[in-house]
């Protein structure tokens, strides 16, 4: 019986990888980072702007949004308002360049929905395991916050007392 429960649960693994939806106006990051994920097993699609995301999000349903913040059309935080209409658990990660300059946005993002904030550039190891964690992560949004490292130079993650 056991056996049978762990064959089943590895079958549920290999027929549904995580999906991700990576939006970036910035088309060969975009592809650089759908192709890293897909090589560690992900179904990923793409889109170039807020608005393509949203419509991407709204036909495949992706349980985690890769988007930069600052892109045509609907940048990334209203394409997540968007995205929330449709499913208010979608976790997000946020990329950026500058993310000092969205410092309230983002920390609102953070606490009130779990997201994540990845600065660019930013190295391969560091967007999966913040996937991977993302994924795992088995508390509810608010539970934790982040806050400002002491250099100002990312967020770094506190549980609420």
């Amino acid at each position: 019986m056991v056996l049978v429960q762990c064959l089943l649960r590895f079958r549920c693994i290999v027929l549904s990888p995580q999906t991700i939806l990576v939006v970036d106006d910035d088309e060969l990051l975009a592809r650089m980072v759908a192709e890293l994920l897909r090589v560690d097993g992900y179904e990923v699609w793409t889109a170039r702007d807020g608005l393509q995301g949203y419509s991407s999000y709204y036909q495949h349903q992706a349980q985690t949004v890769v988007t930069d913040i600052d892109m045509p059309e609907l940048d990334g935080f209203e394409m997540m308002r968007c995205i929330r209409a449709i499913n208010p658990c979608a976790r997000a990660i946020y990329m950026s360049g500058a993310p000092e300059q969205y410092r309230r946005t983002l920390v609102t993002e953070t606490q009130s929905f779990g997201a994540a904030v990845l600065r660019k550039p930013f190295n391969d190891v560091h967007l999966l395991k913040l996937i991977q964690s993302l994924a795992s992560e088995k508390t509810k949004p608010g539970s934790y916050r982040y806050e400002w490292s002491p250099d100002q130079k990312r967020f770094v993650w506190k549980e609420a007392v």
